[in-house]
């Protein structure tokens, strides 16, 4: 069987995305689960290889090639030209912006187009991409733009827990509102279908977790769970769906083990994220549902504390590669 086919975005130029790519193709692991090609800039991953000492060459290519891939031969299409003298890492202009934004629209129209299998992203900056004038809070509300996806919905697969949430990048004020029985009966039937696609579990067990502290305390903390959450759990148990809770969050976690859930449903962003990053901070991958194609991403950010000098771990965006290749390959035996 022909490995599939990845596309990697190379995400901020003046962040670690760079130096995690050349790093992580420099070695045998990813080669033996994919066909890696990367979108990206041909000065500033040059610049990485030559920070990190690496012996790696980069092949401009035109189009996706069918075969000659190996460890330390870097298959580049470069969608921008960027100036490695002038960048300053952690200090991302609008140029690195609208650069960041070409690369994931390449990766879109070549998985579309059937090119590639999946894409793996590396991380961007937010500001950046909006102040390059392409107003999105993040990545996921990119891809279902560029994908034409009505609903998506992040997930994070670790260790312990694969988690999916309700709400992504918004500030907390605003997380309550969008807390609607809508909204959340939505995110259980991505969870539902993401399930049974792409990890064969064909009656998956779904753990619904609260947002207020002790789940509202029956109205007295809040009232999103009586008037939003339980609705919209009734209204996926009478779809046939398996759902539990909901849970008080502070701790589930701590007590999940005596339960047996398939994926556990976060209303927020950190709700979800803390513990999964505190579990598996370089093991756990980002995976979107409800794109019509497998995108998976490292489960860190630009760290720009460490850019350019050489210290990046790749082993997360690894992890990121062998999961968009595992998910494309059971995606397509589905």
């Amino acid at each position: 069987m022909m490995l599939p086919k990845i596309g990697i975005t190379m995400g901020d130029p003046t962040g670690i995305g760079p130096e995690i790519i050349v790093k992580a193709l420099s070695m045998e692991e990813p080669f033996q689960a994919c066909r890696p090609i990367v979108l990206g800039d041909r000065e500033a991953l040059s610049r990485a290889i030559q920070i990190q000492h690496l012996s790696a060459t980069l092949e401009i290519i035109e189009e996706v090639p069918e075969e000659g891939y190996l460890p330390g031969k870097i298959f580049l299409l470069p969608l921008s030209r960027l100036k490695a003298a002038s960048l300053r890492f952690g200090q991302p202009d609008r140029a690195c912006g609208e650069a960041m934004v070409k690369y994931i629209e390449g990766a879109v129209k070549w998985v579309r187009s059937g090119q590639l299998d999946a894409i793996t992203t590396c991380p961007i900056n937010k500001q950046a991409m909006n102040e390059a004038g392409y107003h999105f809070p993040g990545h996921t509300e990119l891809l279902a733009h560029l994908a034409q996806a009505s609903n998506v919905a992040m997930m994070f697969l670790g260790s312990r827990w694969r988690i999916v949430l309700v709400t992504t990048h918004l500030p907390l004020k605003d997380v309550s509102k969008s807390i609607t029985s809508n909204r959340v009966l939505a995110t259980l039937r991505l969870a539902d279908e993401g399930m049974k696609k792409y990890f064969g579990i064909p009656n998956p067990k779904m753990a619904v977790l609260g947002l207020n502290p002790h789940c509202g305390e029956e109205g007295l903390l809040g009232d999103e769970e009586r008037k939003e959450i339980l609705p919209a759990m009734a209204e996926a148990k009478s779809l046939g769906m398996g759902v539990e809770g909901p849970f008080p969050a502070d701790s589930f976690f701590n007590l999940s083990g005596r339960y047996a859930f398939d994926v556990v449903i976060s209303m927020y962003h950190d709700q979800g994220l803390i513990p999964v990053k505190m579990v598996d901070f370089k093991e756990a991958v980002n995976f979107t549902l409800g794109l019509s194609f497998v995108r998976t991403s490292v489960d860190h950010g630009t760290a720009y504390d460490i850019a350019g000098k050489g210290l990046a771990d790749s082993n997360n965006l690894i992890k990121a590669l062998l999961t968009a290749s595992n998910l494309s390959i059971l995606k397509g035996n589905y």
